[in-house]
């Protein structure tokens, strides 16, 4: 009967002996330090965006009118002519008060961009020049042909 007293207090010291190393080795790993940090510079994270690529959004032309072949319309070209060496006085607005800004020579030709309208008379369009845009001004239709 020694002998099984003997072998229960050996598988009694060895189950304890286990469940002890369990207990210690799980408060060491779930309570143990995080490992000391390397010597030198920390690794720092590159972040990479992209940037956005912007892009002109083209303006929709205004569709001229229908203008029969042979009128003067929105969106046709005109012809300078029987003015002589005077000229035809391109103006701030329609109407022959509105100040002269630009005079245009016989034969020259122009975008017609707005209008009619009627002013002192005459009935007036905005030219535009085509080879300049900032040369603009109001014009009367009687020193006007259309040109094709």
């Amino acid at each position: 009967m020694a002998h099984v007293q003997g072998f229960k207090w050996g598988c009694s010291l060895t189950i304890l002996i286990i469940v002890a190393v369990v207990i210690v080795g799980g408060v060491w790993f779930f309570l143990a330090r995080p490992p000391a940090e390397p010597d030198g510079p920390r690794p720092t994270a590159v972040l990479r965006t992209a940037t956005p690529t912007l892009t002109a959004t083209p303006m929709p032309t205004p569709t001229p009118p229908s203008v029969p072949p042979g009128q003067l319309g929105r969106g046709t070209r005109a012809q300078v002519t029987g003015t002589g060496s005077a000229g035809l006085s391109l103006r701030e607005n329609a109407g022959t008060g509105a100040e002269r800004i630009d005079v245009a020579a016989d034969g020259e030709i122009f975008l017609i961009v707005a209008g009619p309208e009627d002013a002192d008379g005459y009935t007036w369009w905005l030219l535009r020049d085509q080879d300049d845009p900032e040369r603009e001004g109001w014009a009367a239709a009687a020193y006007l042909i259309p040109v094709e």
